[in-house]
């Protein structure tokens, strides 16, 4: 294995994951020449990556993606993603080693087939990652065991002088400034966003009892619901929403205190640059998808029916979030010290 690619995951939030196996397969293949294969929207999350030596986008068809990476000459290929057609644009590119997780119906499409865990389901999506990785090499490891599985995100000096630049343009940041980061958006569906009203009334609260200065986050499609956020607030804040880049984002996260979130890309953004989070789960898992690391706050409730993982509620009522107030938010942030008075 000299020339090794890796088909990284789609979304953002997952490819942030993924980001802990890239770093043991380095570890594992020091001296080799390793590529991920990416979307082009998830390439800045691999942007200044120490493990990584060249970044291809798929932004062809699969047959022109299959005979730009048939080029390259590489004589490996490990999936991070279980879709089929991950599996069909390797074995088009004739790569001699395709290693994956045998599902989707590629059996026949990988001739190194890596066994899931039985209680995969029940791992955080980290480890499912990092156990496809482990899997190449002939000794076991112990990574429950181990304090070296982080996220990695290289904020560079040039961002986190932009950043500094960015935040002085709207009149927010010194020294003295204590930053909350609130990201009210997620993709997938309403089942996974606490409800704007909240998120406004929260913020409000966090003015008034810690002096803060609220940041809201978005991308381009989350402008109405973080319009309506500010909107509702009481106190003045700055939405950022559509306004940045996903560099600009993680190096201006990187600057607050806290950041309060749903299940989202940015919350995994948040966690890989060390930011403390306030993650609000609704109807996904908390499991399998929150934030990694110690000190983040995870705000779920217990209801029969969750974690459905459905985008909206069956019942139409969404129970999971209606029972997060905010008094239970804050209640848990004043608990855990993140803000001082």
């Amino acid at each position: 294995m000299q020339r090794i690619i890796v088909r990284v995951p789609n979304w953002i939030g997952d490819a942030v994951l993924s980001t802990p196996a890239l770093a043991f397969l380095r570890k594992i293949y020091p001296d080799a020449h390793i590529a991920i294969l990416t979307k082009k929207w998830a390439k800045d999350v691999f942007k200044a990556n120490p493990s990584i030596d060249e970044i291809m986008t798929l932004n062809k068809s699969l047959l022109k993606a299959s005979m730009e990476v048939r080029q390259k000459r590489f004589d490996s290929g490990l999936l991070f993603p279980d879709s089929f057609s991950s599996a069909l644009l390797f074995f088009m590119a004739g790569i001699p080693q395709r290693m994956g997780y045998p599902t989707d119906g590629r059996y026949l499409l990988l001739n190194r087939r890596i066994r899931r865990s039985r209680d995969f389901k029940k791992e955080h999506q980290v480890m499912y990652f990092l156990r496809l990785v482990e899997a190449l090499e002939d000794k076991s490891i112990s990574f429950e065991s181990s304090s070296d599985i982080n996220l990695v995100w290289m904020v560079t000096d040039e961002e986190r002088e932009r950043a500094d630049t960015i935040l002085k343009e709207v009149g927010l940041f010194s020294d003295r400034d204590v930053l909350v980061g609130i990201n009210p958006g997620a993709a997938f569906g309403p089942a996974k966003r606490w409800f704007t009203d909240r998120y406004a009334k929260l913020a409000d609260e966090l003015v008034k009892r810690y002096n803060v200065k609220v940041i809201i986050f978005g991308g381009p499609q989350d402008c109405d619901i973080t319009g309506e956020v500010a909107s509702l607030m009481k106190s003045s804040s700055i939405n950022l929403a559509g306004k940045i880049t996903l560099r600009e984002l993680a190096a201006i996260i990187a600057r607050c205190n806290v950041f309060i979130t749903n299940d989202t890309g940015p919350m995994h953004i948040a966690a890989a640059v060390g930011t403390k989070v306030v993650a609000i789960f609704g109807s996904t898992d908390p499991v399998r998808t929150s934030p990694w690391g110690e000190g983040h706050i995870i705000v779920k409730k217990e209801v029969e029916c969750s974690p459905c993982l459905k985008p909206f509620c069956l019942r139409n009522d969404y129970k999971c979030l209606d029972m997060i107030t905010v008094e239970d938010v804050l209640g848990l942030i004043e608990e855990k010290g993140i803000l001082k008075q």
